[in-house]
């Protein structure tokens, strides 16, 4: 059956079109996981083969390939929802006053792409008023695709996922940011304290990291130094799998510098190592 579509006037933002006959977030959603996993395809289309790598101010790297991807998907979401404002790494901002603003990072995990490790993805994340309703994740070398939206329940490649319930960090398998990340944090005696008090404390960086809480491989994930475009995303994945994310302060924020996703019952544990 052909989709309809409809006008919808969102306020101060003008018109976009959004599809009518099913939940109209779940609409977005599927619109805008198809625009991630062509964008992640662009990315992946990069991989391994010879690139100019650039330093950003902050020391980080960055590569035509984030560049393109980022292009890509902008003008595929705003010619998809022309009412929506965004917000990239790369590229900046536009329009993000409005009611829903999409937040983009191209590439998560730029220091794994330039190196040939297939742990990176791209993250795309919908706000509403500034809270997270909608989160995509597509890991494209490990062919693996994460959405979630408010209320809808999260999933990868179309399975239902879960956090774990475990609620002892001696039993917890952990993932933590990169060690200097912790030193740049101010954050080396929690590092020490993590690997310490939990079963198996491991280095899974980036939206990697995170993925295999929401599948309920690892029960939480710690990362010192994060931005908004890595945390929105996140944040709806994590809750609608049944966990939860805060920073280091214990806040439910996304944007906090520091971010934690878990099961729902080692929070006050891990708050206490921080």
């Amino acid at each position: 059956m052909a989709r309809q579509w409809i006008s919808l006037e969102l306020p101060n933002q003008g018109s976009c079109a959004i599809p009518t006959g099913m939940n109209e977030l779940e609409e977005i959603l599927e619109v805008a996981t198809d625009i991630a996993e062509r964008a992640a395809e662009l990315a992946f289309s990069y991989f391994r083969k010879p690139i100019l790598i650039e330093m950003k101010e902050n020391q980080t790297p960055v590569t035509v390939a984030d560049k393109k991807t980022e292009e890509f998907i902008r003008k595929s979401l705003l010619e998809a929802f022309p009412g929506f404002g965004i917000l990239g790494e790369e590229l900046g901002e536009e329009s993000t006053h409005n009611q829903y603003v999409w937040t983009v990072d191209p590439i998560d995990g730029t220091r794994s792409f330039v190196r040939g490790i297939p742990l990176f993805g791209t993250l795309i994340g919908l706000l509403d008023r500034g809270e997270p309703i909608g989160g995509i994740m597509v890991l494209p070398a490990l062919q693996e695709t994460y959405w979630a939206g408010t209320d809808l329940g999260a999933y990868c490649n179309d399975h239902q996922i879960h956090v774990t319930d475990t609620n002892d960090l001696s039993t917890a398998v952990m993932g933590v940011g990169d060690v200097y990340a912790f030193r740049e944090a101010g954050k080396e005696k929690a590092f020490r304290s993590l690997t310490e008090k939990t079963e198996i404390c491991r280095g899974y960086t980036d939206c990697f990291g995170h993925s295999l809480v929401l599948r309920g491989a690892m029960d939480a994930m710690v990362d010192p130094v994060i931005s908004i475009w890595d945390i929105a995303p996140l944040a709806c994945l994590v809750e609608e799998a049944g966990g939860e994310y805060f920073d280091f302060h214990g806040e439910r924020t996304i944007r906090g510098k520091t971010f934690i996703t878990s099961g729902p019952g080692l929070k006050k544990e891990i708050l206490s190592l921080i």
